[in-house]
């Protein structure tokens, strides 16, 4: 994992965060706490399981203090890699929100199977059912299968109509168990742009998944769970008695696209993950250039990285190892070493690619986490 010249040169627990070599990413581990325990209120108000999605951080430790704080409920991941790092670092309860799809990588669903205390995954179409229930035969196991239905999202999931059909031929296959729905709801991000409009159409697709459960049970096939929601959308969604459990993966830490989606509710400060960077060159009075390009933020979505503890400055361009920062609206005057710190754009991604997030506390190390499961796509 390590880049350095010799360990010593890694950051080192209480460290002040001024002494690390940029670009690194930090993650203010107060905030992220605070916000995970904001989520588990949500959860515990509204009478439901917070499962939360590791593909964000990709790390144990991390996960494992997820489920401390949020009443033990598991965790989800993305890829099967996520789950097998998860299960060779102790955590035993493991929702694969995902279709598996091909003999190997089933074969290696069935060993990890063997490795944990509880482990869902998703199908969504008569091959992923069948060939899991075979899969389930040849390792002579029963696995247990999610049926994601699709809410809107138009990506993955079969269609309302279709669902009580695959319900049953889950419920009916030797070797498979039939563990619910994942009535995953992220269209709602890209259809509201006010609380009002996030409260009216997440009860509306979760009225969609209630229907569907209604007429899976009405053939006789009792639905147990029903899990939902991203970060954006668990907060409303959960209000809805249909559901079970939300799934978000990016509260902890929350970015820019959260932060311009729904600014109600998310501010500066519930960003806690950034990157420091340095100012490497000041070409003139209204520009400079820090060390943190497009390899140090992913730049996967429209938004930019915005400043994080100022707001007269402004990222504005990106090339491999530069960001460019227009300082044109700033009466402050830079130098080349200063420090810049900023929001991530998308925090998912841009932990991918980073190989250690840096916690800090009062200005200083706190924790180090290896992002584990990064590059783990299959």
């Amino acid at each position: 994992m390590t880049t350095w010249t010799s360990d010593e040169m890694g950051p080192q627990l209480g460290e002040p965060i001024d002494d690390l070599e940029t670009p690194v990413l930090l993650a203010d581990v107060d905030a992220m706490e605070r916000n995970i325990r904001e989520y588990a209120a949500v959860a515990d108000e509204h009478d439901v399981d917070l499962r939360s999605h590791v593909k964000t951080h990709k790390n144990a430790a991390l996960a494992a203090r997820e489920v401390e704080l949020t009443g033990d409920t598991g965790i989800c991941c993305q890829t099967l890699g996520e789950v097998e790092t998860m299960a060779r670092n102790g955590i035993d309860d493991v929702y694969l929100s995902y279709q598996v799809v091909g003999e190997s990588k089933l074969d290696r669903l069935c060993w990890l199977d063997d490795q944990v205390d509880a482990l869902a995954t998703t199908v969504d179409s008569v091959a992923t059912i069948d060939a899991l229930a075979a899969a389930a035969e040849r390792n002579d196991r029963t696995l247990h299968a999610v049926l994601e239905v699709d809410m809107g999202l138009n990506r993955t999931g079969v269609a309302p109509a279709e669902a009580p059909d695959l319900a049953a031929r889950i419920h009916d296959a030797d070797g498979l168990a039939f563990d619910g729905l994942l009535a995953y709801d992220a269209h709602v991000k890209s259809e509201a742009s006010t609380e009002a409009e996030f409260e009216e159409r997440a009860w509306a697709a979760m009225d969609l998944a209630e229907s569907v459960v209604d007429d899976i049970e009405a053939a006789g096939i009792p639905v147990e769970e029903v899990k939902v929601g991203g970060t954006a959308t668990s907060r409303y969604s959960a209000r809805h008695p249909v559901v079970t459990e939300i799934n978000p993966g990016m509260y902890p830490f929350n970015d820019v696209g959260e932060l311009e989606l729904r600014p109600w509710e998310v501010s500066k400060d519930d960003c806690t993950a950034t990157v420091l960077t340095t100012v490497i060159s000041v070409p003139d009075d209204d520009r400079l250039v820090v060390d943190g390009g497009s390899k140090t933020f992913s730049l996967d979505k429209p938004q930019l990285p915005v400043p994080k503890n100022r707001d007269d400055i402004e990222y504005v361009n990106a090339s491999e190892e530069h960001g460019w920062i227009d300082t044109s609206e700033s009466e402050a005057s830079f130098e080349v070493g200063d420090r810049l710190a900023f929001i991530v754009p998308h925090v998912c991604t841009t932990i991918n690619l980073h190989d250690l997030i840096v916690g800090v506390r009062d200005g200083e190390v706190a924790d180090l986490w290896e992002v584990q499961a990064r590059g783990k796509v299959r």
